[in-house]
């Protein structure tokens, strides 16, 4: 095979994922819009209670997942040149901070259990868990995706600097997430609505 149709083969391929992987942060991002925009509109029903309290441990995750994006960024830089041992040290790291992202989760989920705020308690519950849920799905595929690249690990940086780029995401969305959950609240709704005073 000619040497340069490989290279336009692996650049044709490489644009192909990346514009895939955009694509698909699109439909995401949309998606969680929509929650979102669902939730601001669910706030004008009577039976509305906004969440009481944020657990500590939602704190925790978001520290760890921007722990996990910090380190699939240096999992991409070490696989352009580092050496194999950072290479695999930064993809263990973020696999790891991935994975107690998802533990923290659950453990929040069961302090908010314990304070009984269930899922069918309250609207505000529901949305809490519904796009909680959801958000820690999408990690679970990006997990996903980390173990199928772990074959290649040291031969494909475009799949990590994927990995990286959506895991970069995943954190911009859960910060806007967590933002909407604990700070938009039904008068801060009416104020910038014009429907409060």
């Amino acid at each position: 095979m000619n040497p340069s149709l490989y290279l336009v083969s692996n650049h044709a391929d490489m644009l192909r994922r990346r514009t895939g992987l955009w694509v698909f942060m699109g439909v995401i991002g949309m998606l969680f819009f929509l929650f979102s925009s669902a939730y601001v509109m669910r706030m004008a029903a009577p039976d509305w209670r906004p969440l009481p309290f944020v657990p500590v441990q939602l704190w925790l995750s978001t520290a760890l997942l921007a722990a996990a994006s910090v380190a699939w960024q240096r999992t991409w830089h070490a696989a352009r040149g580092r050496g194999a041992l950072a290479l695999r040290t930064a993809y263990a790291a973020a696999c790891i901070c991935s994975l107690a992202f998802l533990a923290s989760q659950l453990w929040a989920w069961q302090i908010m259990d314990a304070a009984n705020l269930t899922l069918g308690g309250n609207p505000a519950n529901s949305f809490f868990y519904l796009i909680t849920g959801l958000h820690g799905l999408h990690v679970i595929g990006g997990l996903v995706v980390a173990a199928w690249a772990h074959r290649d690990l040291g031969r494909d940086s475009v799949t990590l600097q994927l990995c990286a780029r959506y895991w970069h995401f995943l954190l911009g969305l859960w910060l806007a997430m967590f933002g909407l959950l604990f700070c938009v609240t039904p008068e801060l709704v009416n104020q910038i609505c014009g429907g409060g005073p």
